[in-house]
């Protein structure tokens, strides 16, 4: 018997995507916080659909956390053929506003978590006739984004470390996707972004569901990049061929309204676990 890994799993993107693996009839290995809505989530999947659900509290900020969740699958026999690295979380604001501690969390969690997760599972999903591994990145990742440079470096890294890992496993069973959705309405920031964006971020906006279901059928399709949204996809691609000035430019404009707005996204860290000014 085989299992799908979701980190971040209890909210957001990753509740979604856990809902959706298991309408296709995947069972799941669900991580997050130890908190209630991780154990709401697997006895809501279980009491809609005919799979395995387990669950590990903890928390990926830990140094030791990915070790730990791999010992857990193999001391239960949990034999993973799909691992999503989707928990992370970002900030925005000026660079200099936010706390230095938040900063390290976020690469904690968003490149540290995910590099020893991918480290850890990747020999025993070569074991596999054919396995995935998708990694849960941001539209953002292609676009340094001024007052919120740290979140789109992180999600900078996740894109090119998934693309050259999939060159690296090339010849192996292991399918390694990226997912780049634009902005996603998961929580009350989300919608407070939202608001500050005007009718330009409710023209971008998609909920959880949709990019669950984009990303999971484009990872099983083996998928390189997964942009959801035909929008998002086509500003990405007319940004890559805009001039780097102009385009730094543009972007420092549309993003203003972050520049005093310090506003916190996770899908991985309680928000009263986040430290603020």
């Amino acid at each position: 018997m085989t299992y799908t890994l979701i980190t971040g799993a209890s909210s957001g993107i990753g509740r979604a995507m856990a809902f959706e693996c298991a309408s296709r009839g995947m069972n799941l290995c669900l991580v997050a916080l130890d908190d209630l809505a991780l154990y709401e989530t697997a006895q809501e999947i279980r009491r809609q659909y005919s799979v395995e659900v387990h669950c590990l509290g903890i928390d990926l900020t830990v140094e030791s956390a990915p070790v730990e969740v791999y010992l857990w699958c193999r001391e239960n026999d949990f034999d993973v053929d799909v691992l999503i690295n989707n928990a992370g979380f970002g900030n925005s604001g000026l660079f200099e506003h936010n706390p230095l501690q938040e900063y390290y969390q976020m690469l904690e969690l968003n490149n540290h978590a995910l590099i020893g997760l991918t480290y850890q599972f990747l020999p025993d999903l070569k074991n596999h006739t054919s396995a995935h591994i998708l990694n849960v990145s941001s539209m953002e990742a292609t676009l340094p984004l001024p007052y919120k440079a740290v979140y789109t470096g992180t999600k900078n890294f996740i894109y090119a470390f998934s693309l050259a890992l999939r060159e690296e496993a090339r010849n192996t069973g292991v399918a390694v996707s990226v997912l780049c959705p634009g902005p996603v309405l998961t929580n009350p920031e989300g919608l407070q972004r939202l608001r500050s964006q005007g009718k330009s971020g409710k023209i971008l906006m998609m909920m959880p569901e949709e990019v669950a279901k984009i990303a999971i059928k484009s990872m099983l399709k083996k998928r390189r990049v997964i942009i959801p949204g035909v929008l998002p996809y086509l500003i990405v691609k007319l940004l890559k061929v805009m001039p780097t000035s102009l385009k730094m430019r543009l972007l420092e404009r549309i993003f203003r309204v972050y520049r005093n707005l310090p506003i916190t996204q996770s899908s991985g860290l309680k928000k009263s676990e986040i430290p603020h000014n």
